[in-house]
């Protein structure tokens, strides 16, 4: 597909979700909750990531209980029917003590005050980050020139000739930022999580890389990072 078809074909198909979709009014979390939404959300509807998320905090006083809760509690937490409950619980959890090593802390603010695209950088380096989650922690917390793409959205894209059969999600996120402005990132991901949510297409395309309980459980005796990216 070319250039020219590929943004007609996106530009139709957004005019289509904008006659019959209002995106939501984003509520404003602290970065902390926005990055653990974002994961939730990953291959997930907004309306089951909103509930772990409360699920979530009540079971943990804070981000570094949470750090040390077990995978499986996790897990327990989000619910049997939650998609992917046991590999996010052990993805998650990987990331936030990657956090603690780098900053000897749960948090995320040294790594927003970086450049939007250090910041990107940043999260995409964390073990057990999904592509999806860094781009879009980064596009509502740093308005990034991002668009979170996860396998079951690349599947709908696919679907709709808007992506190539075979492209992977960083393939796709391409695609779409190419095509795209900065301007129209936020709007295009509400727009396109609500598409995906209601069409629950299959997942296409590679599985990110899964995160095994060794690899969970040997990031505790991981050396922090060799510096963290510049600005």
């Amino acid at each position: 597909m070319s250039a020219t078809d590929t943004s007609k074909a996106l530009n139709a198909l957004l005019k289509k979700l904008k006659s019959s979709h209002e995106p939501p009014a984003l509520p404003e979390r602290s970065p902390m909750d926005e990055f653990l939404y974002s994961f939730l959300l990953w291959e997930a509807s907004s309306s089951k990531a909103e509930n772990a998320l409360r699920r979530i905090r009540e079971q943990a006083v804070d981000d570094n209980e949470l750090r040390v809760t077990r995978p499986h509690d996790i897990a327990a937490a989000l619910g049997k029917t939650y998609p992917r409950a046991e590999e996010r619980s052990l993805r998650m959890r990987a990331a936030l003590h990657e956090i603690y090593l780098r900053e000897h802390a749960v948090t995320l603010e040294p790594a927003l005050a970086l450049s939007k695209r250090d910041t990107r950088k940043y999260l995409e380096s964390l073990e057990g980050t999904p592509p999806y989650v860094a781009a879009r922690f980064c596009l509502i917390k740093q308005q990034a020139h991002a668009i979170p793409i996860d396998d079951r959205l690349l599947g709908r894209l696919i679907a709709a000739g808007i992506v190539e059969e075979g492209a992977d999600v960083a393939r796709a996120e391409g695609v779409l930022e190419r095509h795209l402005k900065a301007e129209q990132a936020l709007e295009t991901h509400q727009l396109l999580q609500t598409w995906a949510e209601d069409g629950a297409a299959e997942p296409a395309g590679k599985p990110a890389k899964t995160v095994s309980r060794a690899a969970a459980k040997s990031s505790a005796a991981r050396k922090p990072a060799a510096g963290k990216a510049s600005k």
